[in-house]
C-alpha cells in the first residue's frame, strides 16, 4: 500500500531516516510505499536453511529501502535468492506451500511477548534497543549486559 500520511509526516520521518543512514553510512532510496514482509521473513528461514542469512538480510534491505521492491512478493523473493546462487524455484514452492509460515508467526509472537513495538528492535539481557540508533547507544547496552567491545570495535 501506499504510505498513507501525509506529506509533511513523509518529509519528517524521510529527514530522520536520512540523517541516520547518512551517519551509518547506509545506502538509500525513496520508498513510497509498506509492503507486508511475512513471505520475506519465511524466505529467511528457508534462506537460512541454506547459510546464506546475510547476504539475503542485505539483498532484502536493498529491494526494500534502496529500491522501493515489493519484498511480499514471491516472484521479487526469487530474483534476490537467484541473485545469490540458491534455487528460486525451491524457494516459490517453499513460500506456495507456507512451509514456514508457522515458525514465523511464533517468531511474531515471541517479539510481542519481550515488547518488541518497531523495527528494527536489538534485544539483549532485558534491554531493548528500539529503531536504528547511534553506534554509542549499542555501546552502552553492551556495557550495561557486561559485554566488552570486540577487539577492532569501531568507536565512531
Amino acid at each position: 500500500m501506499e504510505i498513507p500520511w501525509s506529506p509533511e509526516r513523509i518529509a519528517r520521518g524521510r529527514a530522520s531516516f536520512e540523517r541516520m543512514a547518512d551517519e551509518a553510512g547506509l545506502e538509500y532510496g525513496e520508498r513510497k510505499h509498506w509492503y507486508n514482509s511475512d513471505l520475506a521473513h519465511e524466505a529467511t528461514e528457508w534462506v537460512h536453511e541454506r547459510g546464506t542469512d546475510d547476504a539475503f538480510h542485505r539483498a532484502v534491505f536493498r529491494a526494500y529501502f534502496v529500491h522501493d521492491r515489493n519484498i511480499g512478493s514471491p516472484e521479487v523473493l526469487a530474483d534476490l535468492v537467484t541473485d545469490l546462487g540458491l534455487d528460486p524455484t525451491d524457494l516459490r514452492v517453499a513460500l506456495a506451500e507456507r512451509r514456514y509460515r508457522e515458525r514465523v508467526q511464533a517468531q511474531y509472537q515471541e517479539a510481542r511477548e519481550i515488547g518488541v513495538t518497531a523495527v528494527p528492535t536489538f534485544v539483549a539481557e532485558g534491554y531493548a534497543i528500539v529503531g536504528a540508533q547511534p553506534y554509542e547507544v549499542f555501546r552502552r547496552l553492551m556495557t550495561a549486559v557486561g559485554q566488552a567491545p570486540r577487539s577492532g570495535a569501531s568507536t565512531d
